[in-house]
């Protein structure tokens, strides 16, 4: 009887030992699976943010921030880096709506100040009460028209949203076209921006 209890404990340890052997193992791979993964995403933000098409969007931006920069300046008047996104009421709410859930999530991490929206609403009762109520007193916003600076089209003739960084020396930076229902390279985006910030 002695010797069956023994055997069996033995049997038991070893495949205690075998269990948490082969769960460690598995850790180790789920975790070497998520450092791929991100690995993966990371150069996805870089591809997408290198495709031609997209590329196509960044000469207009640049060129009408530089002819009205310091008019620009004037109106946001700030002294270091700030965040700012883009985006019109011509657009779909549920585009601009994911942005504004990812920004006031990051906003609670780096604060207010260093986000500025830049909304294109129409300068009349109607815009100004619609605006009110998208953002709804959650974000710093300056209304903006499309001519001061531009938003431009993207090739199926929609207008494309955008973030960029304005740097404390005035320059536009690190702009990104979010996609719809990909809110996981927004935030990659977003974590990038935080170190500049």
């Amino acid at each position: 009887m002695n010797l069956k209890i023994k055997t069996t404990f033995a049997l038991l340890g070893t495949l205690l030992i075998f269990l948490m052997s082969f769960g460690f193992w598995k850790q180790k791979e789920l975790e070497l699976y998520w450092k791929r993964t991100s690995m993966l995403e990371d150069r996805l933000i870089e591809s997408e943010n290198c495709r031609i098409s997209y590329l196509k969007l960044y000469s207009p931006i640049y060129n009408n921030y530089s002819d009205n920069k310091s008019l620009f300046q004037e109106k946001i008047g700030h002294k270091s880096s700030v965040l700012v996104y883009r985006f019109s009421n011509q657009m779909c709410a549920v585009c601009f709506q994911e942005d504004l859930y990812e920004i006031e999530q990051f906003q609670k991490e780096i604060g207010k100040e260093k986000i500025l929206l830049l909304p294109a609403y129409p300068d009349d009762r109607m815009g100004m009460l619609e605006l009110s109520n998208v953002l709804a007193e959650k974000f710093h916003y300056i209304n903006i028209s499309l001519a001061s600076l531009i938003i431009p089209f993207y090739e199926d003739d929609y207008l494309q949203r955008y973030f960029a960084v304005i740097d404390k020396d005035g320059n536009l930076t690190m702009v990104f076209f979010p996609r719809l229902g990909e809110v996981n390279l927004t935030r990659k985006y977003l974590s990038e921006v935080k170190k500049i910030l």
